[in-house]
């Protein structure tokens, strides 16, 4: 297939957006500094003028030298003016396609193609094959060519697959928003900008707020509702930009996610490249039970985002998807006893070593509060020691195997046996004289590796032989 260009209308958002010529701004203003523009409404005029004129010129040759094509075997994607790039990716090393319209593409009628196309040697971005700047119906025929099928195809297969939806996201589910730390994190950030920007402003323009009083209680409850009051409004809106109108499908062999306020997601997933599941909870989000449910697919950049089979909601929810995707190995098995006196011990350890070090401050100095203080967070830990044993857990069924960890998060992930590419077994002292060892899954989804945490030491070779094969049991020797 010959190679085609991309819509024009690109060069108009990469003028906008200073695409390329961001990093021509320097340059432009350090002319401007030296030519004498530092005063007067036509410096900032011919300021502009000259950085635009810059962006312009920089996205028209860019439009010009990116070209794409997608022939029957494979995708290549070219660009560059001086140091040119061709990247040409096989079509059945396509691990997932995301279609992006950001707010400006949506108003120029432009979407932007990301394929992953697991890589293996490079590294980051470089994963990905962008194609920016394609209208809506030229992006799904290519979103289409590059996750079709390869098999030929039979009379009796439907010539449009049907599309099955799994399910749509609730709105009532944005109530969970404020228990998770990633939402939490808007709207810190936002008042964080707004504090800095605030700063940099004349002092002329800067309220005049006075100097609070902070003896009063009226003052601080006020300010606490305040920032409570921040922090729960911003992070529902800040899920409701990222999830608005989440929506699941199966379509023939792919999962379809949508999603988006501000910038439309459509990301399509291969279900044959999916190696399994895992479902993550929060501290927060158990208190009320929800979850997050994600795919592991094999070569899958940003995963943690484009994988996402439920972004938030119930935890049945999340186990449900999960159910469908990956057979469930049934329910955990506890690890041994040393592995719950080794948490206990690590939990508590910090409010005994405090109580010995306050027994001297207290014959020395008087200070009695140390030794007490530390009895308090060494009963603390005791909680705390027996909750992170209990969300450890183990399983291996005749098609897939699941591990559990965490605590602030807790994560519990399910595999098919055919993930597994090898097994490590990490014993250290203290794990030998006690019996047990943490055996590690090497898998090329997800995290590429996944463990299970202090496992008896007996146990290790036949688990891992039930979940993944005999060839595993060279771990018993």
């Amino acid at each position: 297939m010959s190679p085609s260009r991309t819509s024009w209308r690109i060069v108009l958002v990469h003028t906008i957006t200073f695409k390329q010529a961001r990093q021509w701004v320097p340059v432009v203003l350090g002319i401007g500094a030296l030519r004498g523009l530092t005063d007067g409404p036509w410096a900032v005029v011919a300021l502009v003028a000259g950085i635009t004129a810059v962006s312009l010129a920089t996205a028209v040759l860019a439009w010009w030298r990116t070209t794409y094509a997608d022939g029957g075997t494979s995708v290549v994607v070219t660009r560059g003016l001086l140091s040119r790039s061709v990247r040409t990716v096989p079509l059945d090393r396509v691990r997932g396609v995301e279609v992006e319209a950001p707010p400006l593409h949506r108003l120029f009628g432009l979407v932007r193609v990301r394929v992953d196309a697991a890589a293996g040697a490079v590294q980051g971005a470089d994963e990905e094959l962008v194609v920016d700047g394609l209208p809506r119906a030229e992006a799904d025929r290519l979103r289409a060519h590059l996750l079709a099928r390869r098999s030929a195809p039979t009379p009796e297969a439907p010539a449009e697959p049907v599309e099955q939806e799994l399910f749509r996201f609730d709105d009532r589910w944005l109530l969970y928003a404020p228990l998770v730390g990633s939402y939490l994190a808007v709207p810190l950030a936002a008042v964080g900008a707004l504090l800095r920007l605030a700063d940099e402003l004349p002092r002329r323009w800067r309220p005049d707020l006075g100097r609070p009083d902070l003896t009063d209680t009226a003052v601080v409850a006020g300010a606490l509702v305040a920032v409570v009051v921040v922090l729960v409004v911003g992070s529902v809106v800040g899920s409701a930009v990222v999830n608005w109108r989440f929506r699941l499908t199966r379509r023939g062999g792919s999962l379809v996610a949508v999603r988006g306020l501000v910038t439309r997601r459509h990301t399509e997933l291969e279900v044959d490249r999916i190696r399994g599941c895992t479902v993550s909870e929060g501290l927060g989000m158990r208190w009320v039970r929800a979850a997050r449910a994600t795919a592991l697919v094999t070569g899958l950049g940003d995963a943690a985002r484009r994988g996402q089979l439920l972004p938030l909601g119930p935890r049945d929810q999340a186990w449900s998807v999960t159910r469908l995707l990956v057979e469930d190995p049934g329910p955990l098995r506890a690890h041994p006893p040393a592995a719950r006196r080794r948490r206990l011990v690590r939990s508590c350890a910090p409010g005994v070593v405090l109580v010995l070090a306050g027994a001297v401050l207290t014959a020395t100095a008087g200070w009695w509060w140390v030794p007490a203080a530390g009895v308090v967070l060494a009963g603390l830990g005791v909680p705390l020691g027996l909750g992170r044993y209990a969300d450890l857990g183990h399983v291996a069924g005749p098609r897939s195997f699941s591990l559990r960890s965490g605590w602030l998060v807790r994560e519990q992930v399910v595999l098919q046996r055919r993930a597994v590419v090898g097994w490590q077994v990490q014993q250290s002292f203290f794990q030998r004289r006690q019996g047990v060892a943490t055996v590690v899954a090497a898998v090329g989804a997800g995290a590429g590796g996944y463990q299970a945490l202090d496992i008896g030491a007996a146990d290790v070779a036949p688990f891992a032989e039930a979940a993944s094969g005999p060839w595993a049991g060279a771990l018993a020797r």
